[in-house]
């Protein structure tokens, strides 16, 4: 007799909720169907517009932002592994017979696009040609820009003001709108339900999960409570809500604020350690495949839970992104002004000591008769930790 599915519950329908929903439904150490049943239970899923649900906000391409030190490992990892998958994804499709690159790149809202990162002073990543890039041989195209030499002259353009140190490479740009929208579509289509509803998260996490089977349960009269196997938590900031005080209190904002521009620029453009920029701010230009828009940034603003347009930083974006030359050719409104869609602000799921991807530590793992695993904390690495993030929730499951 073939054995039921386990029922796991997802909260949180974020690019981290969405993509483990998906890793474990595509799961390839499963010989058959997938012998889970998902649902993702979320306050906010895609084509929601709310301060309260972080991912939609994001610019975003891939660029690691895991360092070389040890308590980064896992992160490298999980950045290789999704830059590898994206890459895949991009080159082979995902099975749908027949499609183009172009088409793919519309569908999914992912494109192969040519990254420029500029350095504004020397530091641990730079040092003898950039060997402190963990990632430089993980990307295809790397290559260090000699910022004094012809090569600007051929492209056309000059390096940003103060830039000492440039690199160039092939990255993957997001248009996170339409990739949401994907994933969310690629997990339903194996199988995924989502439930828009939010959780009681007065009495802790055993009254999340408490409040979460009810939601289920009250879905589906044909499921018994003993059906439910386990929970992944991925609510980002919001787990702060009821994971505990000394938990919570590792839990904070990375305030962003981007702009939303008309057109899509040729390449994504990164300027760290800007000298014209403030210690929390870096300027970048990331375009949205297949949008005919642009993002402009940006700043990280740790612990800020201001929701309002700061005008002065407004005015220093595109201050900087125009006097760096980054995106010449959008600007084409009045009087070569870039020509502004929207003002964007959004909290980066920020949690000190890097993200939390584990077994809930209480009860051995076990609340309420089901498994508990945390998935969040990953600050504005979301996207490029993803794909390995999931995965590793997946491989903590299936050794339950």
């Amino acid at each position: 007799m073939e054995a039921k599915p386990k029922q796991i519950i997802i909260l949180g329908a974020g690019v981290t909720g969405l993509q483990t929903a998906l890793s474990l439904l595509t799961s390839p150490h499963q010989t058959s169907a997938s012998p889970y049943k998902i649902t993702l239970i979320a306050s906010h899923v895609p084509g929601d517009v709310s301060i309260q649900y972080t991912s939609p906000w994001a610019g975003g391409h891939w660029r690691s932002h895991a360092t070389l030190s040890a308590s980064d490992s896992e992160s490298r990892e999980w950045d290789g592994r999704t830059y590898s998958y994206w890459m895949q994804l991009l080159k082979n499709g995902d099975g749908k017979e027949g499609e183009s690159y172009e088409e793919r790149v519309q569908r999914i809202g992912l494109a192969i696009k040519e990254s420029r990162n500029y350095w504004g002073k020397a530091s641990e990543e730079t040092a003898a040609g950039g060997v402190g890039l963990w990632w430089r041989d993980v990307v295809e195209g790397f290559e260090v820009l000699d910022l004094q030499g012809g090569h600007w002259e051929q492209k056309g353009e000059k390096p940003p003001n103060g830039s000492v140190f440039a690199i160039n490479y092939q990255s993957i740009a997001i248009n996170v709108p339409q990739y949401l929208s994907y994933l969310e579509e690629r997990a339903t289509q194996l199988g995924a339900r989502i439930i828009k509803s939010s959780v009681d998260v007065s009495n802790g996490l055993e009254g999340v999960v408490r409040d979460a089977k009810r939601i289920l349960l009250s879905s589906d009269p044909s499921l018994s409570e003993n059906s439910i196997f386990a929970l992944v938590n991925a609510t980002g900031l919001s787990a702060r809500h009821f994971v505990g005080p000394e938990e919570a209190a590792k839990l904070y904002p990375a305030r962003g604020q981007t702009i939303l521009v008309k057109g899509e620029a040729q390449m994504c453009r990164t300027y760290v350690d800007d000298p014209s920029a403030k210690d929390d701010e870096i300027t970048y230009v990331i375009p949205r495949p297949g949008s005919g828009t642009t993002i402009l940034g940006g700043c990280k603003q740790a612990g800020s839970w201001e929701e309002n347009v700061d005008e002065d930083l407004h005015a220093r974006i595109l201050e900087r992104v125009e006097k760096h030359g980054m995106a010449e050719e959008l600007r084409t409104g009045q009087g070569r002004s870039f020509e502004v869609l929207a003002r964007q602000v959004g909290f980066r799921p920020g949690r000190k000591g890097g993200p939390r991807v584990e077994l809930e530590e209480r009860g051995g793992g076990n609340i309420d008769g089901i498994w508990v695993v945390h998935s969040y904390g990953h600050a504005g690495a979301g996207y490029q930790n993803s794909i390995g993030s999931a995965e590793k929730v997946v491989g903590l499951i299936e050794a339950l």
